[in-house]
């Protein structure tokens, strides 16, 4: 075709900057390819034509630089073009793809010389890879790695097409999953079952090949699953008599060879146990197959030459017969026993099973820390079924110095009326077992020798009775035990008057109030001889009703409870106090503290303090001088000591608040206080 001279000139200023893209036109065969880029900055000149190059050279189509689209006679039954020259942009559709069109699609410009650089785009062709020949392989062997190997080639064009050519496996025709896609594929077998394997190629973003032929992969592996004829594995003999036959058999690939093992020792050849029993030959035989791949052994077959049992040996702490140690130290007991079959070994401490060794000849206890309590008589008994069970006992003997006995209720302070009697007990263990010795450090007239009596081998009671209790006999008493080990060691015990339990102490605010509750806490003191209980009560600031709010039980430990159904930002006065059936404690313990929150709006004070302005100066004035006389006294109290329930420092708005507790002052009258000492503050 020819073309005017004004439709050549396209270069303005050297090569266009922009590249061919980098993106291929991917194609089947017979299918439609569509091609798009776009003409670089500067590649074509105002009112040039355009025209593209197929790669054989030939020309494609033109499109003027008024916008007409002119195919080649080789290519208008197949092409639609879609660009537009306006934008620089040139979409169009080649059909009926045949691998002769596969290539780079160049731009023109005017004459066929005039080639824009870095402009077009390439048209890959796919096609189907060839079917691989039959997998093949390294020798496979179980629990081994193994490489099959598969080969194809790719059909595409052009050969630069870039794809990559990748492989899927089967095995038994289920794909398998593999780490990398490429030829060979290795892994480790991991049956010794035999399996098919095929593959077939793949190209990225293009065709499969057809499946391989299939390759039957037989793996080899050492011997396993061994067996014995008969599955009886223990025998029992006398001695001359033969040998039980027994046929050893493996499945491996390739086949195995076989020996017998007795005692780990090489005995025979051969598949099949045979010889002639005598001791030395009771033990342990085991069948043991191999091949190239290895060797493994059966289970064990045991034959016995028949004895009874006999205890050898048996020790605490390698000595014989009786044995003494100290508290806290290590304890060994070891019987030994000779027998065949191996026998059944008990170790007991009277009737008490320590530990049990089956088919044994030796068993063996660890006292880790011997403790007083384990005195007694150990013995090792083992038996064998063939004649009757043999015993050997002996004595363990264990130093322990004296100490309170914890397996019974004790307690060290004991209440009694005036003039009324006692009986003070106290349970200890130590072995040897002890003498006690009562004492007291100021002057009784009451018998202290006191009087003991054994419970066990290793606990005793010490009991004083006191007649006729006088004043002077309540109070404390030592009580000191020795019986030889390390040192003596003394008890006090307390002899009190029975009566009202004693005040709690340590009563206290937690702090860790909510808006309705508080949390409160208080120490138990002596209950007096009888079960005590503690009663709260609790009234708001500046009312005088004291309101019951629980009691609770004795726990002889520290109290913590929390009173709820409280109000909001709202300040409270507690008080505890204990009981038990003689009486109450002899005061109260006092608290103050406030909930979390904000206060409750204020109340408009009561009537009789929205009387005349002379009235309540007047009343205001004898309270100011009230408080001035009573601050004064408290304030003399303070300093020499005195202090009031739980209040261990008194600020301005304390100190009015307690005046208005001791002196019942009205609700009403104790908020104008509070209000005008907060005016004077400010």
């Amino acid at each position: 075709m020819n073309t005017t001279p004004a439709a050549i000139l396209y270069v303005v200023a050297g090569v266009a900057s922009c590249a061919t893209s980098d993106s291929p036109v991917l194609s089947a065969v017979s299918d439609t390819a569509k091609f798009s880029w776009e003409i670089p900055q500067g590649g074509l000149g105002a009112g040039a034509s355009f025209y593209a190059i197929s790669p054989t050279g030939d020309t494609v189509f033109i499109v003027t630089g008024s916008g007409i689209f002119l195919p080649t006679a080789n290519y208008r039954d197949r092409l639609v073009y879609q660009g537009n020259v306006a934008v620089r942009n040139f979409t169009f559709t080649l059909s009926n793809i045949q691998t002769s069109d596969a290539g780079t699609y160049t731009c023109g410009n005017g004459g066929s010389n005039s080639v824009i650089q870095n402009c077009g785009q390439k048209l890959v062709v796919l096609g189907k890879p060839t079917t691989p020949g039959r997998p093949v392989s390294t020798t496979p062997v179980y629990k081994q790695q193994v490489t099959l190997t598969c080969s194809s080639t790719s059909t595409t064009v052009p050969a630069d097409h870039g794809l990559t050519l990748i492989y899927i496996w089967q095995r038994d025709d289920i794909d398998i999953t593999v780490t990398s896609p490429g030829s060979p594929y290795t892994f480790t077998v991991s049956s010794r079952d035999s399996h098919s394997y095929r593959c077939r190629a793949r190209e990225s973003q293009g065709l499969e090949s057809e499946w391989s032929q299939v390759y039957n992969m037989e793996p080899e592996y050492g011997p396993y699953q061994i067996s014995l004829t008969p599955s009886t594995y223990s025998y029992t003999v006398t001695e001359h008599q033969a040998l039980p036959s027994i046929t050893c058999s493996a499945l491996c690939r390739p086949g195995c060879s076989y020996r017998w093992i007795h005692n780990g020792t090489a005995f025979n050849s051969g598949a099949v146990l045979q010889g002639q029993a005598d001791r030395s030959k009771a033990g342990f035989y085991s069948c043991q197959p191999s091949n190239a791949h290895g060797n493994s052994e059966s289970v064990t077959v045991s034959v016995d030459v028949q004895y009874p049992a006999d205890i050898a040996i048996f020790t605490v702490n390698s000595h014989k017969d009786s044995v003494t140690v100290n508290e806290s130290d290590l304890a060994t007991l070891r019987c030994q026993v000779d027998s065949k079959p191996w026998s059944v070994i008990r170790l007991l401490n009277g009737t008490e099973d320590l530990t049990r060794a089956n088919d044994s000849l030796t068993a063996t206890y660890k006292l880790q820390s011997a403790d007083c309590r384990q005195r007694g008589n150990y013995s090792c008994t083992a038996s064998n079924d063939i004649g009757e069970p043999v015993i050997k006992t002996m004595e363990l003997l264990v130093k322990c110095l004296p100490r309170l006995d914890d397996s019974v209720s004790q307690q060290l302070r004991f209440a009694a009326m005036l003039g009324g009697d006692v009986t003070v007990s106290v349970s200890v263990l130590a072995y040897p077992l002890p003498t006690f010795t009562w004492r007291r450090s100021i002057s009784t007239t009451q018998d202290l020798t006191g009087s003991s009596s054994p419970v066990s081998d290793i606990s005793v009671t010490a009991r004083l009775h006191l007649t006729n209790l006088q004043q002077q006999d309540f109070g404390d008493y030592s009580l000191t035990v020795d019986n030889g080990v390390d040192r003596s060691v003394t008890h006090t015990v307390s002899i009190v008057t029975e009566g009202p339990p004693q005040t709690p102490t340590q009563f206290r605010d937690l702090d860790n109030s909510t808006t309705s509750s508080v949390w409160l806490s208080w120490l138990p003191g002596f209950n007096g001889g009888q079960p005590q209980t503690f009663l709260i009560e609790y009234r708001q600031f500046a009312t005088r009703t004291w309101i019951v709010y629980n009691s609770y039980g004795d726990t002889s430990d520290m109290m913590v409870v929390e009173v709820a159904g409280l109000i909001s930002g709202e300040i409270y006065i507690f008080r505890l106090q204990a009981e038990n059936e003689n009486g109450d404690s002899n005061r109260h313990v006092f608290l103050e503290t406030k909930t979390a929150g904000d206060p409750p709006a204020q109340q408009k004070l009561d009537v009789v303090c929205t009387s005349t302005g002379i009235i309540a100066g007047a009343t205001v004035g004898g309270i100011l001088l009230t408080l001035l006389i009573g601050g004064t006294v408290i304030m003399v109290l303070y300093r020499k000591g005195y202090r009031f329930g739980n209040v261990l420092k008194v600020t301005p708005l304390s100190f009015l608040r307690l005046m208005c507790h001791l002196m019942f002052l009205p609700h009403c009258v104790c908020r104008l206080l509070i209000l005008f000492s907060d005016a004077r503050k400010r």
